[in-house]
Formats: C-alpha cells, structure tokens, sequence
C-alpha cells in the first residue's frame, strides 16, 4: 500500500510540475527576416498578424508591422504585443513613437515611471503607466528593446490592475525571456 501511495504522489506531482513549467516559444519574423524569440506561457492564446483590417487600408498607405499578440485564457481582459516598427531605430526615440500610439491603444495615457536599463545584452527603456479604454482604467508597461543597431522592439502590455497584478510573473517571465535571433 505505502509503494502504491509514494508512486501516486509522485505522478501528482510529475502531471503538476509539467503543467506549471508548460510554455512555448516563438520567433517573431517579418518580411523574410527572423527578429527575436520569446517564450509564452502556454496557455494563453496568440494571434499572429495585423489587429487591423488590412482590405480598409488606403492604397497609399503603408502596412503595419507583423504583430503577435497574446492573452490569457479564461476571458481575462488583459493584452499583450510584441513588434517591430520599421520607422523605429533608436530605444531614445521610443518616447515620440509612444505618443504615436496613444490614441490607438489608450486614452488619457500618464507615465508614471521610465528608466533605462539591460537585459540579455540588449538595452531597453521601460514606461509604465495608466491610461484608459473604452472609459476603464487601465495599467500599461511597455519595453522597448534594442535589438540591432538599425532596429527596436517594443513589447507592451495592457490590461485593468487586478489583471496584472495577477498575471504579473508570466508577464515579467515574458519581457525577461525575449532574446535577439543569431543572424
């Protein structure tokens, strides 16, 4: 009975560390070029693409960068984007970039810290804030990584307070997992 039970245990805990630990990793591409990887609990759901409806774009204009987007599952409101803009050279740009983006992705932003920093042999500059969507309140951390001399990636994420507070360590895993692609 007792090497039944030990055995039983042990299985518990094999199946509860694999689900704990289970993650994928996907490497980010546009046109033809290979960017970054990072590693995304799994699972959360992850959209690849435009968040956009690229047949209503005007002739003239430009496509938007290849987005991957992912969120949690369960119907949590909470956001997370990875790109890579081709107008975006520069970390110390991020700031005009940002402001680009207000009215697409929150309204009534307030940055309430930015700092500069490392991580995996990249520069990165950090925002963090609040901001506002469709009337909510809402928290938002943005990362801009320097990936290459010639190139910047921004991963960001959205989502009301308790969201991220409680996803706050998967996130967190995320931004630390994002590492440059050899070229």
């Amino acid at each position: 009975m007792p090497k039944k039970t030990i055995s039983f245990i042990i299985f518990i805990l094999f199946i509860a560390a694999g689900v704990a630990q289970a993650q994928v990793s996907i490497t980010y591409s546009s046109r033809e070029k290979q960017y970054f990887s990072i590693t995304i609990p799994d699972d959360w759901r992850v959209n690849v693409g435009s968040e956009a409806d690229l047949s209503k774009l005007p002739e003239d204009a430009k496509e938007p960068p290849r987005l991957v987007s992912a969120m949690p599952n369960g119907g949590v409101p909470l956001w997370f984007g990875m790109w890579v803009p081709e107008e975006l050279e520069n970390i110390k740009d991020a700031q005009e970039y940002m402001r680009s983006l207000e009215l697409d992705l929150l309204e009534d932003v307030v940055s309430t810290e930015r700092s500069f920093d490392s991580l995996n042999s990249m520069e990165i500059y950090y925002v963090s804030g609040t901001g506002k969507k469709e009337g909510e309140a809402m928290d938002f951390r943005a990362a801009f990584f320097q990936l290459s001399p010639e190139s910047v990636v921004i991963a960001i994420y959205i989502g009301p307070r308790d969201a991220t507070s409680r996803h706050g360590k998967e996130l967190v895993r995320m931004i630390h997992s994002l590492q440059p692609v050899s070229r």
